[in-house]
């Protein structure tokens, strides 16, 4: 059975998923830009860029990536599940500069 906490979280890091896909189109990729902004982002924001930063590539879907670092991250404590959406939304902005 899984913990009602946890299944708070992740219906909040499914809520954010359509919101990840209204992206503006990315134009160049943009490391020093998107390094820049993730500078910005508050402690667990940075924690979603740096899970997925390595991860995205050319064909890489931004949106999946997020949710499933956001989702690893709060189910290992490493950041709050309360604060997961605003992070994972926040990290998304920064890493679509890095995106291709």
């Amino acid at each position: 059975m899984i913990p009602r906490s946890t299944t708070t979280c992740l219906i909040a890091v499914l809520a954010v998923l359509p919101l990840l896909a209204v992206a503006a189109p990315r134009a160049r990729a943009d490391g020093p830009a998107a390094t820049a902004c993730a500078a910005q982002l508050p402690k667990d924001a940075q924690a979603i860029f740096s899970a997925t930063l390595p991860q995205l590539g050319p064909n890489a879907d931004l949106r999946a990536l997020v949710t499933a670092n956001t989702r690893a991250l709060a189910s290992s404590g490493t950041i709050d599940r309360g604060g997961a959406r605003d992070s994972a939304m926040s990290a998304a902005k920064c890493l679509r500069l890095a995106g291709s």
